[in-house]
């Protein structure tokens, strides 16, 4: 069992009658308690000791002084989301200026007042001018109150709590004083005091007062074995310090051990982490049901971090009305949000939205499209219950609507409202963990409407920003069962003693504690009364008294330190003095298990880079079209990933239009403009306003659809947008106008072709035919140009490789007959130019001759590259249709282009294996 480190049954049995004694904390009265009752004998009756926590004996004090109907007492103690908003208040009032972070202020200056207050500097807010001149005058300082802005603000704060018929805790500490004082609370006939590291004057004012006689206890010197343990950094502190716990316990599971982390409400998350994986390793199994692992902790998690809280918070953002995905990915996938049969729901109108690639989400596009998923996924003989989702969007929408301002009180109401009506926490019954979050979720709604009085009616946001507040400073600690290994910090291992102790975290740089004195008090009264964190000096007094308290608290300490921090070097601190350095702990159960199952067998590694060829329906309608062949000439794995198991990656929303609906808007105007002009003859006999007024129509036309997709976008964008295209139209039909003549035959042309076995449904941008006089004199058919418009910059070198990297137009050109070039038309502002080969009769400028294409290219007709581009793409089609699934790449930027997909090709892990 834990003991104090102080003695505890010698106190207890020296007492006289009506004694009391004071511990820092509940922990510590806790195990005073439990010490006294395990030496009381058996089925008998005995009267618990009398021992309390100095706060908890307070809230006594306080609460029979109000049952006496002492009129001083008769007010109301704030809490802090209460004195919050008074701060706030009073700095509003007391200072004409903006502040970036005035949240902040109002924390320091609650905490400069209760440093006032507890240092006795001041003891009656009415008096406060008079109780600081003379503090200023002793310290040479201005007397001028008004270059402080911290006495402005106590007046304010002052003023604002007069209404309230209010006061702060510390205020009431001081009214306990006088209560004592003045013979209002009877004294005791003696006070025991244990544990206590720090004390301020005025909590030792009151103790000093409220008994006859007052013995302070300090804690029993041992003899320890002490080592030192240097790691390389926090986590290997914490392995360290896990594994030799393990080792302690597997030793002798009666044992105490304890683990004091210096900063631990900092690092609480890597410390559960690191030590669950070492003690527990079987609690990260997803199907292992929860249960309460065997260490306790002294820091709390906020409520807002725990599942119910985080769950809560997150559904009332529903409310809000607008989203943006990752906002909208975790609302829908909440595991708290009703039961697990509306999944597919909720996962079908996830994959919808994505596909818009909408920057947010507003609600009415939420509810819109879960009643079109509804209708489609609900067949129409279908006997199970409708989905609830759409009518549960639907109320939330219209209580959006309704909902206006309100006082805290009502919007605690409602929000209680909107999760009832989302059927939170679920459907099962919570475990002992939950059902203690969703009592300390209640008092905090609680607490929330206990600032209607303060507040006065907020909006839905300001209600909201107050609740998660609130969650947020609102520790949750579970009640469990005490371990035998218990995680503490610094402060909350005073007064305890174990029988193995471990420190983690006393660097040099950690210990002392670095000073950060009050912003708002003059830094020489700090000093002088030695108040919290007010300098270097102050720091390290205190860090000796700890550090003496420590090392007499077990018999075998080891003391852990990183020895890099901040990217410097670092010692053990010097408080500890020089000691040994302790061996290195390599192994605990979870890496033991992994390395026998390591050496257990040989495992043999078979490639496997095919997938099943396709089923002669899956060939008859491939989809992706050309880019499917494009995928499999990159990487065919990642080809079979994407189009035959449907690994879709969206595109990230941003502001304005994404790169691919500006090219999608580019090809509409070209295709709009030559639906109307059609051929090179018409192009030319335009006049300058005539074509300016058709470019114009064309842009109007084809940006009429990205308007009502982004209708959040104001008029000027749209503006810009139409001089840009207008400007980049222009260069692009000077371009054509300087060509030989020629008629635009097809635009977006659908066409169904099959090579090697595969059907493709393809789309042409343009094919033109190039009229020239001696074909139009004689027999000779036409010479077709095939054109895919690009705003980007492409390379036709991709045409010319074994495995074709860009294998559309050359996929166009084989279906086309009378095709003799293919060309990109690369459509950029201010370059504006044609990226093509062929074997034209009329040469146009960036189209080059077949044999021009390359240095000594192998290629000298067109029939060759076409022959060329026939095997090319045989061979992908079929290599795709047959199920290769190699994961390799020509270029490393095929890879890094397609990060996307590493989770399913897994090369990372490849890559850390061939290493």
């Amino acid at each position: 069992m834990l003991q104090p480190a102080f003695p505890v049954l010698e106190i207890f049995s020296q007492q006289p009658d009506g004694a009391l004694l004071l511990t820092p904390n509940n922990r510590l009265r806790n195990r005073c308690q439990q010490v006294f009752a395990s030496h009381q004998p058996t089925n008998a009756c005995w009267t618990p000791p009398p021992v309390e926590s100095l706060q908890g004996w307070l809230d006594k004090q306080w609460f029979q002084l109000q049952q006496q109907g002492w009129q001083p007492a008769l007010k109301q103690v704030l809490n802090r989301e209460q004195r919050q908003l008074l701060w706030q208040k009073a700095l509003d009032e007391a200072l004409d200026r903006a502040l970036l972070n005035s949240t902040q202020l109002c924390r320091d200056a609650d905490t400069a007042l209760s440093q006032l207050l507890q240092w006795k500097l001041i003891e009656d807010l009415n008096q406060l001018d008079s109780a600081l001149e003379p503090l200023l005058d002793q310290f040479a300082l201005s007397l001028d109150l008004t270059a402080f802005p911290l006495f402005a603000m106590i007046r304010a704060f002052a003023a604002q709590m007069l209404p309230h018929n209010a006061i702060t805790p510390d205020q009431r500490d001081v009214l306990i004083l006088r209560a004592f004082e003045e013979g209002v609370l009877e004294k005791l006939p003696h006070i025991d005091t244990a544990g206590f590291a720090q004390i301020s004057p005025l909590h030792r004012s009151i103790i000093d007062s409220a008994a006859t006689e007052v013995v302070d206890h300090a804690g029993m010197k041992r003899s320890a074995r002490i080592a030192a343990a240097p790691c390389q950094n926090l986590e290997q502190e914490l392995v360290q310090a896990a594994r030799w716990a393990a080792d302690k316990l597997q030793q002798n599971p009666r044992d105490s051990v304890g683990i004091v982390v210096n900063n631990l409400g900092q690092c609480r998350g890597l410390v559960e982490s690191v030590f669950a994986r070492i003690l527990e390793p079987q609690f990260l199994d997803p199907a292992q049901p929860r249960y309460t692992l065997p260490f306790n902790f002294s820091a709390g998690t906020p409520l807002a971090q725990t599942p119910i809280g985080s769950a809560a918070l997150q559904l009332l953002d529903l409310l809000a009305d607008e989203w943006d995905y990752s906002q909208l990915r975790n609302l829908l996938f909440n595991p708290l949000w009703g039961g697990e049969q509306e999944l597919c729901l909720r996962t079908a109108l996830f994959r919808r939205l994505q596909k818009m690639e909408l920057r947010r989400v507003d609600g009415a596009t939420l509810r819109y499209w879960a009643e079109r998923i509804t209708e489609e996924l609900r067949a129409p003989d279908a006997q199970l219950p409708a989905p609830e989702l759409p009518g549960q969007l639907e109320k939330l929408g219209d209580w959006q609507r309704r909902w206006q301002k309100a006082p805290a009180e009502i919007w605690a109401a409602r929000f209680s409202q909107v999760l009832e009506t989302l059927g939170w926490p679920g459907n099962r019954n919570p475990d002992s963990q939950e059902y203690q979050q969703l009592m300390h979720w209640e008092s905090a709604l609680e607490d929330f409407a206990g600032l209607s009085g303060f507040s006065g009616t907020l909006t839905l946001t300001q209600a909201l920003q107050q609740l998660r507040q609130i969650a947020n400073r609102t520790p949750f600690q579970a009640e469990t069962r005490d371990g035998p290994l218990q995680i503490l910090g610094v402060l909350e291992a005073g007064g305890l003693a174990f029988d193995h102790l471990r420190l983690v975290g006393f660097g040099q740089q950690q210990w002392p504690t670095a000073p950060a004195p009050n912003p708002l008090l003059p830094i020489q009264w700090q000093k002088h009364w030695k108040m919290p964190r007010a300098s270097a000096e102050r720091e390290l007094e205190l860090a000796r008294e700890l550090t003496h308290d420590l090392l007499n608290a077990s018999t075998d300490i080891v003391v852990s330190y990183a020895a890099e921090e901040d990217g410097v070097h670092q010692g053990l601190s010097t408080l500890f003095g020089e000691l040994e350095s302790t061996a290195i702990l390599d192994t605990d159960a979870l890496s033991t298990h992994l390395h026998d199952l390591t050496d257990a067998v040989v495992l043999e590694k078979v490639p496997d880079a095919q997938l099943p060829p396709l089923l002669p329906a899956e060939c008859e309608r491939v989809r992706g079209g050309a880019s499917v062949l494009k995928a499999q000439a990159l990487c065919p794995l990642n080809a079979q990933l994407r189009y035959r198991l449907g690994a879709q990656h969206f595109m990230e929303p941003t502001v304005g239009l994404s790169p691919a609906e500006r090219g999608n808007v580019v090809h509409q105007v070209l295709a709009e403009f030559w639906q109307a002009c059609g051929t090179s003859e018409k192009l030319h006999a335009m006049g300058e306003q005539e074509r300016t007024e058709q470019i114009h129509s064309a842009i109007e036309s084809a940006l009429r659809s990205a308007r009502k997709k982004h209708g959040h976008l104001p008029i000027g964008f749209w503006e810009i947008e139409l001089q840009r295209l207008e400007r980049l139209v222009q260069q692009w039909l000077d371009l054509e106008t300087n060509r030989p003549a020629f008629t635009v035959e097809k635009i977006e042309w659908d066409q169904q072709v099959s090579i090697n076995g595969l059907q493709f449904n393809l789309r042409l941008d343009r094919l033109d035919t190039l009229v020239s006089q001696a074909v139009s004199t004689s027999d000779i058919a036409p010479q077709a140009l095939v054109i895919d418009y690009k705003t980007g910059q492409p390379s036709i070198n991709d045409w010319l490789q074994n495995r074709i990297r860009e294998p559309q137009l050359p996929l166009y050109a084989l279906f086309q007959q009378n095709a003799h070039a293919i060309a990109f038309g690369q459509v950029r502002t201010s370059d504006c130019k044609w990226k093509g080969c062929g074997e034209l009769q009329q040469p146009i400028d960036g189209i080059k001759a077949v044999a021009d294409t390359q240095k000594d290219s192998p290629f000298t007709t067109w029939q060759d590259l076409v022959d060329h581009w026939q095997q090319g793409l045989e061979l992908l089609a079929g290599e795709y249709s047959n199920g290769v699934a190699t994961l390799q790449f020509d270029r490393k930027q095929d890879n890094t282009n397609q990060t996307e997909l590493w989770p399913l090709n897994r090369w990372p892990e490849r890559e850390q294996a061939a290493q």
